[in-house]
């Protein structure tokens, strides 16, 4: 695996084990996540193996030196041969340790040691870095094997996206993903083509009458006053650029893309939803949605498709915003194959070729942004504008607790809420790389939920003002698992 491969593999296994290890405290009994999505992971690069009906000696050195295995040809064919992976319904069969990941996505463990805090964006990521990654170390790669890349990818994101619709409640039913092994011969007759977009669109429905509101909107947010300070000059800037042109006076250039910096949970994508709707009101956008998307849905599998991928979620942002999360991720330096530098020359491209109706922000981590921006000579020319969005302070993240509770029929007692700030002062003070601002608010009031129900249930309380109201008992388990 190249260095990226590795440590999105070894945050996967890392997960893995601490989920474990959870499981271990609440069940007797419980198979090996960690184990699980071992077996997963090579039963998908076995997919993709058996994809073109040749297994070559790369492939097979792959698999055994990635994921720890001792296979040869004929060990790889006799298991294929009597394994789920060449079932017809194999890719409508989502991966064992997939459920188990979404549900402690949700669930109400904290985990800081790695840098993905999305669970459900870091079990895709690991599906897709590990197949780009096998797939780029291919001697012998064709349009077989990555369109199968493709499908799986598909497969998994269906299957997530249902798992969220329902809350984890109902059972896994995917869009239908009919899987035969095909022959070369109809292979060569068909070759799948449609790549499925990966990421959200919203917004859209904002008027030019709007502005005041939206203003209000941005002013209501909690903290972020430096960009809020940023936002409110830019549009002032804009409305007297508007006035110097109805007089026929010269306009200077104002840029429209922005580099978002700051860490998880700081509210960069809740301002550039607003930025969207703000820019359509004052005439910059015709239509003032926003395309989200992070590295999965700009880059494919191979040279090519990444570049179409690209366009279309161009295309699908014209008179918008284009919102690209963790961008530094499309940068692999010195990785063989990695086709996130096409994603990005496609990008810059895209921008120059759609400037009248798009604006691009890109965001991430300060350090990591600045190599972003290093990647591409067109970068540093359309990004000029950088916003930082500083961490909230500790009265900061307990307002923003307190706003998550109202939004939830939840309430503080006094000595919850002296507990809290206390407690929240001592958490910034000791803060580490891995701090999460409104994310860990929003997490922790997850677990204070969770601890209220057993507290309720085990002193059988039912009264309304009870089932609202949390206790510092209700709190103190979040503290002591963070300090952990």
């Amino acid at each position: 695996m190249d260095s990226e491969t590795q440590t999105i593999y070894n945050s996967a296994m890392d997960i893995a084990q601490k989920i474990d290890t959870h499981l271990m405290k609440t069940q007797t009994y419980h198979e090996s996540v960690k184990e699980m999505l071992r077996m997963d992971l090579r039963n998908f690069l076995i997919y993709l193996i058996i994809a073109d009906h040749v297994i070559a000696k790369d492939e097979i050195r792959y698999i055994n030196k990635s994921l720890g295995y001792t296979f040869d040809s004929e060990t790889i064919k006799s298991f294929a041969m009597n394994s789920i992976v060449i079932r017809d319904d194999f890719l409508n069969s989502p991966p064992q340790s997939m459920k188990l990941f979404l549900d402690c996505a949700t669930d109400n463990i904290i985990i800081h040691e790695s840098k993905y805090y999305d669970l459900k964006k870091l079990y895709l990521l690991v599906f897709q870095s590990i197949g780009e990654d096998f797939l780029s170390n291919c001697r012998h790669m064709d349009k077989t094997e990555v369109n199968q890349l493709t499908r799986y990818m598909f497969m998994l994101e269906s299957n997530i996206r249902s798992h969220i619709r329902s809350g984890g409640q109902k059972p896994y039913r995917p869009d239908s993903i009919p899987f035969k092994l095909k022959s070369k011969e109809e292979q060569a007759e068909k070759q799948e083509s449609d790549i499925p977009f990966v990421g959200t669109i919203s917004g859209g429905d904002k008027t030019r009458e709007d502005l005041d509101s939206l203003l209000e909107e941005l002013d209501s947010l909690i903290g972020l006053d430096s960009v809020k300070e940023e936002v409110k000059n830019l549009i002032n800037l804009l409305k007297v650029i508007e006035m110097r042109k109805k007089h026929g006076l010269k306009s200077p250039s104002v840029t429209k893309h922005f580099v978002f910096t700051g860490n998880p949970g700081t509210g960069k994508t809740t301002v550039a939803r607003l930025l969207s709707q703000i820019y359509c009101s004052l005439g910059i956008l015709s239509k003032g949605h926003i395309v989200e998307v992070d590295r999965s849905g700009l880059v494919a599998g191979y040279m090519g498709q990444t570049a179409i991928k690209v366009s279309e979620v161009i295309e699908k942002a014209k008179g918008g915003v284009l919102f690209i999360d963790e961008a530094y991720s499309l940068v692999n330096e010195g990785a063989n194959g990695d086709f996130g530098q096409e994603a990005i020359d496609t990008l810059v491209k895209g921008m120059e070729d759609n400037r009248d109706d798009l604006i691009v922000i890109v965001a991430g981590y300060p350090k990591e942004m600045e190599t972003f921006i290093d990647a591409n000579p067109g970068l540093k020319s359309r990004f000029q504008k950088t916003i930082h969005f500083p961490d909230y302070s500790a009265d900061e993240l307990y307002n923003v607790f307190v706003s998550f509770c109202n939004e939830n029929d939840y309430i503080l007692s006094n000595e919850a809420s002296e507990y809290l700030k206390l407690q929240l002062e001592n958490y910034v003070a000791h803060k580490t790389k891995y701090f999460g601002n409104a994310r860990d608010m929003r997490n922790f009031l997850d677990m204070a939920i969770a601890a209220q129900a057993n507290r309720l249930l085990t002193d059988h309380i039912s009264s309304p003002e009870a089932l609202m109201t949390l206790t510092p008992d209700d709190l103190k388990d979040i503290f002591t698992i963070d300090n952990a």
